[in-house]
């Protein structure tokens, strides 16, 4: 189980797009929130993971994608996102938006230079498989 929750910690990291060349303690920080394995409803070793995670004033990540569908709800200040092929928007305090399984994620980068923003992602994924996969 510890080593599973490791696992979840580094993908969540990974998964909300830390800067190029960030230590991951250095930048966002993530607090996991619940991992639940839902196979007896959905079959197939499917897990739901939620993350809390902090983003720095200004900090800002890279391209990449996710397994499964993932829901992100912004509990505090505004990030803004951009989605392939769907322009840029800003996500306040109690919005929220949501990722198809593999779409490109371009950017997501706090829209404040002062304030921290904190959002909870939920992940749907299969057991063992990696939240997060970097776009090359």
């Amino acid at each position: 189980m510890k080593g599973m929750l490791k696992h979840l910690l580094f993908a969540l990291l990974v998964c909300l797009a830390m800067p190029a060349g960030m230590h991951p303690q250095q930048g966002f920080q993530v607090k996991v929130m619940l991992q639940k394995d839902l196979s007896v409803y959905m079959g197939r070793d499917m897990v739901l993971s939620v993350g809390e995670v902090t983003i720095p004033p200004g900090a800002a990540g890279t391209k990449h994608r996710h397994p499964g569908p993932t829901f992100v709800y912004v509990l505090e200040g505004a990030v803004d996102v951009e989605l392939e092929g769907v322009p840029a928007k800003v996500y306040r305090s109690g919005e929220g938006f949501y990722e198809d399984a593999h779409e490109l994620h371009m950017r997501t980068k706090n829209a404040s230079a002062t304030e921290s923003a904190c959002i909870l992602a939920y992940h749907l994924s299969h057991k063992g498989e990696p939240l997060t996969q970097p776009e090359k």
